[in-house]
């Protein structure tokens, strides 16, 4: 999508921002907002910040199996239109302004509006691909996916603002177009889901009754296989594979990109394959006696803890070989 230029533009007067707009204004995130910390409210609803979603409520998805503490009292108050981020995966655009009043970990930045400034407008900013980016820059840490971001240098933070009315016509764009968009993705994720319900059953079906239609086909003596063809046999697993159990590779001495062997952990099984970007890393020794949990060609990775959802495998090493 295009858009019209403006007639003049003007440096911001921060480098990472580069021109804006003549006419708007460039203001310390300090002066825009206040960090609030609001504990003791553990009747609240429980919210998550998405990437994807912005924040919502944690029962409103299925695919958060992050244990919340079985103590609340520490969980901090958000109310509508505070700006809420995961400080670990800010860099990551988990960052929103909240329609919904509730609860979040303490490990979350909670911030509240002290200007006029217009809330959605705010909520669109600070997701686009420039502060996402920004905040990669000043996180810091020894693994990506536990990198902090810093509070000092994050209240230094230049915040784009245009005038009033032109926050709000922005965002009521944004709503509509994203609106549209969001539609179209919901449509094609109903095909997908379709297509692979379709693709499960094929499969289902070449694996377990075979291509001939024709085939005789005898019962299996298993009630959830039900007939198989002629000529087939049922065998248990341990007769035609050697099942080992995943090892618990302690968290503190997983190293980041290009120190080690890759390391799949539960988050990295997927439903039918394994998903390699992101991954963290292991230092092999010799003689570390780890060989065994070296993952090679042809191999079955079974979530040890949820195989219904694919996921739970504890780690495993993926082999160079």
């Amino acid at each position: 999508m295009s858009f019209p230029k403006y007639p003049a533009y003007k440096d911001s007067g921060v480098e990472w921002i580069g021109e804006i707009p003549v006419g708007w204004s460039i203001k310390p995130f300090w002066t825009l907002f206040r960090r609030v910390k609001r504990n003791g409210h553990a009747e609240k609803e429980l919210l998550s910040v998405y990437r994807d979603y912005g924040v919502i409520p944690k029962s409103s998805r299925d695919d958060n199996f992050n244990k919340p503490s079985d103590d609340l009292a520490a969980y901090q108050l958000v109310e509508k239109n505070d700006l809420v981020i995961n400080k670990m995966k800010a860099w990551q655009g988990s960052c929103a302004v909240s329609d919904f009043e509730g609860i979040v970990s303490p490990a979350y930045f909670v911030f509240s509006s002290t200007s006029n400034n217009f809330w959605k407008f705010l909520h669109y900013l600070f997701r686009c691909n420039l502060y996402t980016s920004y905040y990669y820059s000043i996180s810091k840490g020894v693994r990506p996916n536990q990198w902090d971001l810093d509070p000092e240098t994050h209240s230094r933070m230049a915040v784009i603002l245009p005038s009033l009315p032109e926050q709000k016509a922005i965002a009521s764009f944004l709503d509509r177009e994203c609106g549209k968009i969001d539609a179209l993705i919901a449509e094609q994720e109903r095909l997908i889901a379709l297509l692979a319900e379709k693709r499960q059953a094929v499969i289902s079906h070449a694996v377990t009754k075979g291509l001939n239609p024709n085939a005789p086909m005898k019962d299996s003596g298993i009630p959830w296989i039900g007939v198989v063809p002629e000529g087939w046999d049922v065998v248990t697993a341990g007769r035609v594979v050697r099942v080992i159990s995943g090892f618990a590779f302690p968290s503190d001495k997983f190293l980041k990109y290009g120190e080690g062997v890759p390391l799949l952990r539960g988050v990295n099984v997927g439903v039918g394959k394994l998903r390699w970007d992101d991954v963290v890393y292991w230092k092999r020794q010799i003689d570390d006696g780890l060989d065994i949990y070296e993952l090679k060609e042809g191999d079955i990775v079974i979530g040890m803890d949820r195989p219904w959802i694919s996921s739970g495998l504890r780690a495993c090493l993926k082999s160079h070989g």
